[in-house]
């Protein structure tokens, strides 16, 4: 994702609000609440306000286990997201940050295909509470965290919770500078104030390298989480053929909108980039086919 000024992105934040303001208003139906143009404002200014406590988000160093490790990941703060969202439609905003760490490049040697695949994720989500203050949230996790900026609405189940999809590659290379790869296929959700994320399935292998621009990625193998023994350890093209598989990336017409933006701009002008990321948001809405 390259760099784009606040005001070519608010721009195209209003290009694009104007070009799903009818997938918006079919999405109203299906959503717990529609938050009005004045709500939306003071809980924009609300999150603008609470700066001291999402500064922190932009550290460039982190260190995900709880004991000591030989190097801690190392962010790249250019690849720090944030979103303005509504993912439950409850009515209270969230703000979300993606942060990811990609190989170091050695000009000449580095793959130009793999200087764009993370290496390690992050994550954070902060809610407005019902106390009209900003909290960060809880997460409930089953696996790594997943790329957020690939969020996609798949359903909404009895209990009215939105399920995004997303499917999370992860670039390896191990001590003989071999390449290896793995696709985590996830969902994600906020209930009742937690952030949860399940690993449902993922998928193995490795990169031939040709040139410094050309790679081809071969699959090993398969796992599919659903308890069935013939689910693990499955052929690339049985699982590209399973119901899962063909299942994963539906998703509702019209479509959700997560608007992202660099985190450079929301450090410059809280308030403006914050606005922006929420005017480019839409909901998604069930078709009432799925």
């Amino acid at each position: 994702m390259e760099h784009i000024s606040l005001e070519k992105t608010i721009l195209a934040a209003l290009a694009a609000l104007m070009l799903t303001t009818a997938s918006a208003s079919a999405a109203s139906s299906t959503a717990q609440h529609i938050i009005s143009p004045a709500a939306a404002k003071d809980q924009l200014n609300t999150i603008a306000k609470a700066e001291k406590l999402w500064k922190d988000e932009f550290v460039t160093h982190w260190n995900p286990g709880e004991t000591a490790e030989p190097e801690p990941i190392v962010f790249d703060p250019s690849r720090t997201y944030f979103a303005v969202t509504d993912l439950d439609g409850n009515g209270r905003l969230e703000l979300l940050f993606r942060h990811a760490a990609v190989l170091r490049v050695h000009e000449g040697i580095t793959p130009y295909p793999f200087r764009n695949i993370p290496t390690a994720l992050a994550m954070a989500v902060y809610e407005i509470g019902t106390d009209g203050r900003l909290t960060r949230l809880p997460m409930m996790e089953n696996g790594g965290a997943p790329n957020l900026t690939g969020l996609a609405l798949h359903g909404i189940d009895s209990n009215n919770t939105r399920w995004y999809n997303v499917d999370t590659s992860i670039l390896i290379e191990d001590e003989h500078h071999l390449y290896n790869y793995t696709v985590f296929y996830q969902r994600v959700a906020l209930v009742n104030g937690v952030v949860r994320y399940d690993l449902l399935a993922e998928e193995k292998g490795y990169y031939n390298v040709y040139d410094i621009d050309r790679v081809e990625a071969v699959p090993s193998y398969a796992n599919i989480y659903d308890g069935d023994p013939a689910h693990l350890n499955m052929r690339h093209d049985d699982f590209v053929k399973s119901a899962f598989y063909q299942d994963f990336s539906r998703i509702y017409i019209p479509a959700n909108v997560i608007y992202w933006m660099g985190g450079d701009e929301l450090k410059r002008n809280p308030r403006e980039a914050l606005a922006a990321s929420w005017a480019g948001f839409v909901y998604g809405a069930i078709d009432g086919k799925g």
